[in-house]
């Protein structure tokens, strides 16, 4: 699995690094920072989900979900096509097929038509993996607010060449005008 062996890696070296295991119901991740989510991302855009599907990944080794995802505002990459929409296929390690379960915890949920903030990079074939399990999707409720849900991640930051396990912060709940000023702002600054 080429386009998440990395992403594996890095979890993988978190925990052996800590020293500690991360509670069994949890994903290790370090918290990126708005900035540093904002700069590791190729694509972000704001976007209504659209319908999914299940089935076995390229090389067979795991069960992927994909779902279509309808760009509805651009913010960095992913520029709407001139004669209209862009469909982004998002790629996701996790779901049911032929009998068999598997998923990753700690990563976003998405739900058919709703309204999200949604932090991408590319991978094989043209479809898009999150950047950074939930901590890349804000969903938008009907009010227009953003937030993001971290449940299943165990979080840590680096700290004098360790990675600490801190405590899930308590995310703020935030305008999704607001919110998407402030990626473009960011991603402008380079």
């Amino acid at each position: 699995m080429k386009r998440s062996s990395s992403a594996v890696l890095s979890l993988s070296a978190a925990v052996a690094l800590l020293g500690v295991g991360a509670p069994a119901d949890a994903t290790t991740a370090v918290l990126l920072s708005r900035e540093e989510l904002v700069h590791r991302s190729a694509t972000i855009a704001r976007v209504t989900v659209g319908p999914s599907y299940t089935t076995e990944s390229d090389d067979g080794r795991s069960i992927v979900t994909r779902t279509e995802l309808t760009v509805t505002q651009p913010l960095k990459g992913a520029e709407a096509d001139k004669g209209g929409t862009k469909v982004m296929l998002l790629e996701q390690i996790g779901g049911t097929y032929n009998g068999k379960t598997q998923r990753v915890l700690g990563d976003a949920k998405l739900s058919p038509g709703e309204d999200a903030l949604v932090f991408l990079r590319p991978g094989d074939k043209g479809r898009w993996h999150f950047t950074a399990l939930s901590l890349s999707v804000y969903h938008v409720d009907t009010k227009g607010l953003a937030r993001r849900s971290l449940e299943g991640l165990h979080l840590v930051r680096p700290s004098g060449g360790a990675l600490v396990p801190i405590k899930v912060p308590a995310e703020e709940v935030e305008p999704i005008e607001s919110l998407m000023t402030d990626v473009v702002r960011i991603a402008g600054a380079k």
